[in-house]
């Protein structure tokens, strides 16, 4: 039962890792590169919802716009998974409840500070403080999902005893 334990340990830090490792992959695509795949998508989202260029220009909607509402989104969304799966791994330790929301927050704060370093060094991308606001914010929201569900979780394993 302990190795399986384990086994869930390393595979839970082993998520943790690889989305990380997506996260700065994503830093550290030069500008160009980064902000064709956010058009492509923004591009794909249009077709799929069946919303032709027409009606965003009839609302004054620029692609550009979207395309910046994509980039911040994405941002937001890659800290919210990134927290829920950190949240999973650092259970695993049972720490004290305040040892272990100091030690999220602090690892989701370090981590996209980190990523804006990197990205100012990358060709056509910036750093932004706003992007580190937007990562942790996200990542507070996964930290909120988690403990919510744990919640939940909690009850109704104590309403079948």
């Amino acid at each position: 039962m302990k190795k399986l334990l384990k086994g869930k340990v390393i595979v839970k830090f082993l998520l943790c890792i690889i989305w990380l490792s997506l996260i700065f992959y994503n830093g550290t695509r030069q500008g160009e590169v980064s902000q064709k795949s956010s058009k492509q998508l923004v591009k794909i989202v249009t077709r799929f919802v069946n919303l032709p260029s027409t009606t965003l220009d009839s609302t004054m909607v620029k692609l550009s716009d979207l395309n910046f509402y994509v980039r911040k989104n994405a941002h937001f969304f890659q800290y919210l998974i990134f927290s829920i799966l950190l949240c999973s791994a650092i259970r695993q330790f049972k720490l004290r409840k305040s040892s272990e929301i100091f030690l999220l927050l602090f690892l989701l704060l370090f981590f996209p500070v980190i990523d804006e370093v990197i990205q100012k060094y990358v060709p056509g991308r910036t750093s932004n403080v706003s992007d580190v606001i937007i990562d942790f914010s996200g990542g507070v929201l996964g930290i909120l999902i988690f403990n919510f569900r744990d919640k939940i979780y909690k009850k109704k394993v104590e309403a079948q005893v």
